[in-house]
C-alpha cells in the first residue's frame, strides 16, 4: 500500500512481520509464501484474477504485452520468477526453454497440471526468488508478475541483483507496477486494511529511476488499466448479470492515451 520502514535488524525483504488481524500487509518473504501457499488461496486464485471482467481485461493486456516482447526478442531461454499457478505460463508463446519458478509448492503443483493440459513445453523448480538456482548469464528473458513488488526497497534490490546475474549480457526483464497516483486514492477509498499483501506504489520517476540504478534500463513502458476509475465502475457492470458487455467497455477504454494508468507493463534492458 505505502512504504513500510523496516527495522535494523530485519535482513533484506522481510520488513515487518503482519498482525493475525492484517492490521498491516503481509511484506516478510516467508510470510508471503505461506500466504500463496495456502489450498484455498490456490483454489480460488485463477478464479479471482480472470473472473471479473476487470480482471479479465488486465489478464488478457499482461498477457499480449508478454507475448508481443516474445514475438519481438525471441528469446531462447525464458524464466518466470513467481509463477503461481501458471495463470500467465499458460497463455505466453513458446521458446526453446520455458521454466517457472514459485516457492509454494501448491502453486508449482497447479502450474504443472494448467500447462501440462494444454501441451505447453514448461519445466517448474520450487526455490528462492533471492537465491535464484541458475547460473550467471543463462536467461535471455525474466519476467515476473506481482512479485518484486510486494517487498521494501532493500528486498527489491536483493531481487534486481539476482535477476540481472541471471540474465544474459543485454538481456530482458519484464515486470509490473503500480501507478501511486491512481492506485493509492483507490485502496484508501476500500480500506488499507482490506490489502492482505505488501503492495509498493511508484510514482513513474520513481520506478525509472530505482531500475535505473539496478542495472535494469526501462526500454518500454506500457500503461494498462488507462481509464481505472471508468474501469472498475463499469465492472459493477456484472452484479446485473451484465459482464459481457462490462468486458467489451472494458477493453474499448484501452485504446485510450495510458497517461495515467493504473499498472504499468515495463521491459527492461540488463546494462552492460
Amino acid at each position: 500500500m505505502y512504504p513500510v520502514r523496516p527495522g535494523p535488524d530485519r535482513p533484506p525483504g522481510d520488513p515487518p512481520v503482519t498482525a493475525a488481524n492484517h492490521s498491516e500487509p503481509i511484506a516478510t518473504k516467508h510470510g508471503i509464501q505461506d500466504f500463496y501457499d495456502d489450498p484455498a488461496i490456490v483454489g480460488r486464485y485463477i478464479a479471482r484474477r480472470v473472473g471479473e471482467p476487470f480482471n479479465t481485461v488486465l489478464h488478457e493486456r499482461q498477457v499480449g504485452f508478454l507475448n508481443q516482447v516474445i514475438g519481438e526478442l525471441r528469446p531462447r531461454r525464458v524464466l518466470e520468477v513467481a509463477v503461481g499457478p501458471g495463470r500467465l505460463s499458460a497463455e505466453v508463446r513458446p521458446a526453446s526453454l520455458m521454466v517457472g519458478m514459485d516457492g509454494s509448492p501448491n502453486m508449482l503443483a497447479e502450474a504443472r497440471r494448467r500447462t501440462g493440459d494444454r501441451g505447453l513445453p514448461w519445466s517448474f523448480v520450487r526455490a528462492d526468488g533471492f537465491r535464484l538456482p541458475f547460473a550467471t548469464g543463462s536467461i535471455d528473458l525474466v519476467y515476473t508478475i506481482r512479485f518484486v513488488r510486494h517487498f521494501d526497497r532493500s528486498g527489491r534490490e536483493s531481487i534486481y541483483r539476482e535477476l540481472r546475474r541471471v540474465l544474459r549480457p543485454g538481456g530482458h526483464l519484464v515486470l509490473d507496477a503500480q501507478n501511486r497516483l491512481v492506485s493509492l486514492p483507490h485502496r484508501q477509498k476500500q480500506g488499507l486494511h482490506t490489502y492482505t499483501v505488501y503492495d509498493e506504489l511508484w510514482l513513474r520517476d520513481e520506478l525509472v529511476a530505482e531500475l535505473e540504478g539496478a542495472g535494469l534500463v526501462p526500454r518500454r513502458i506500457e500503461g494498462v488499466m488507462r481509464r481505472f476509475t471508468w474501469q472498475r465502475r463499469l465492472n459493477r457492470l456484472r452484479y446485473f448479470r451484465l459482464g459481457s458487455p462490462a468486458r467489451l467497455l472494458i477493453r474499448a477504454l484501452e485504446w485510450s492515451s495510458d497517461r495515467n494508468p493504473s499498472t504499468w507493463m515495463v521491459l527492461c534492458q540488463a546494462a552492460g
